[in-house]
C-alpha cells in the first residue's frame, strides 16, 4: 500500500511538472505576432505595405492552444494577390506538436480557384516536433519551421520564404 501510494505520489508530481514545462512553452508562443518581412530565396525582402499578416496564439490549456494565421501579398509583376487564413487547434506535448486545422481560406492561388474556401467536418491534422532550446522553442514538421525567441518568431519553409514576425503588446 506504501509503494501505490508513493508512485502515485510521484506520478502528480510528474504530472504537474510537464503541466508546468507545458504552460511555459505556450508562455513563450502566446500573443499577436505581425508580420515584419519575408525573405524569398533570391534575396528580396518583401515588408509592409507588399506583405502582411498576424498571428494570434491563444492557450486554451498548457497543451492546447487557438492559432488563427492571415497573411496578405500585394499584387505584383504579374502575380495576383494572394490572401491565406487558417484557423488551427495545436496540441503540445514536451516533444510533439500536432495542428487541427478546421479552416482555410485561400484567394488569388489558381489552384484554389474553384475552392477558396474549405471548411473541414473532421479537422485536417499535421504532426512536428517542438523542441525546446536555451534561448527559444523550435516547431517543426515536413519542410517548415518556426523558432520563437522572445518577442521575435522566424518562420521559414525550405527554398521557398523565411518570414520574420514580432509580438507586439
Amino acid at each position: 500500500m506504501k509503494h501505490l501510494a508513493f508512485i502515485a505520489l510521484g506520478l502528480l508530481f510528474f504530472g504537474q511538472g510537464c503541466s508546468d514545462r507545458l504552460g511555459q512553452m505556450q508562455a513563450q508562443m502566446s500573443g499577436n505576432w505581425v508580420l515584419e518581412s519575408r525573405t524569398l530565396p533570391d534575396g528580396t525582402v518583401l515588408r509592409p505595405p507588399q506583405i502582411q499578416g498576424a498571428i494570434s496564439w491563444i492557450p486554451v490549456t498548457s497543451r492546447k492552444a487557438h492559432v488563427s494565421l492571415n497573411r496578405e501579398t500585394a499584387a505584383q509583376n504579374g502575380t495576383p494577390r494572394r490572401f491565406d487564413y487558417a484557423v488551427s487547434l495545436y496540441e503540445i506535448s514536451t516533444s510533439a506538436i500536432t495542428q487541427a486545422r478546421h479552416i482555410l481560406i485561400r484567394q488569388g492561388y489558381r489552384s484554389s480557384a474553384e475552392a477558396p474556401f474549405s471548411f473541414y467536418h473532421k479537422a485536417k491534422k499535421a504532426k512536428g516536433k517542438i523542441s525546446v532550446q536555451e534561448d527559444g522553442i523550435e516547431i517543426s514538421h515536413d519542410k517548415q519551421s518556426w523558432v520563437f525567441k522572445g518577442d521575435k518568431m522566424v518562420a521559414s519553409y525550405d527554398d521557398f520564404w523565411t518570414d520574420t514576425w514580432r509580438r507586439v503588446p
